[in-house]
């Protein structure tokens, strides 16, 4: 992981509208939960909110824009996905695009998150 200046999370949500900031907090309480042992991060120049894992490593982030909220796995493109619901053509890099809270499938999120911290053991 590249690094990149820490910054609070309010500094990272401040700009976003209310229902953005809402879909960040329903991830964020995901992740959380998903991963109790993760720290949780805002990264200034990724504008990001970042998991690291204690034996994995960086594992996810969850990068807010203007009508939109991604939930990005740093290994994505290893990740199983037989729904073909993550997205990304890079060579490493995957995310779930989110435009509101209805859009938040946490079966499918917590076993990404899972499994995303598998590999990386």
């Amino acid at each position: 992981m590249a690094r990149t200046r820490t910054v609070a999370l309010d500094d990272i949500l401040a700009p976003h509208t209310p229902a953005i900031r809402a879909l960040c907090e329903r991830l964020r309480v995901l992740v959380r939960d998903t991963l109790p042992t993760a720290t949780e991060h805002g990264y200034a120049g990724w504008h990001a909110i970042a998991y690291r894992h204690p034996a994995a490593g960086y594992v996810c982030g969850i990068f807010p824009f203007t009508d939109y909220v991604r939930l990005l796995f740093e290994h994505g493109v290893l990740l199983y996905d037989p729904q073909h619901q993550l997205r990304g053509d890079g060579k490493q890099v995957r995310y779930l695009e989110m435009r509101n809270t209805d859009d938040i499938n946490a079966i499918v999120i917590r076993a990404l998150i899972l499994e995303a911290v598998a590999l990386k053991q």
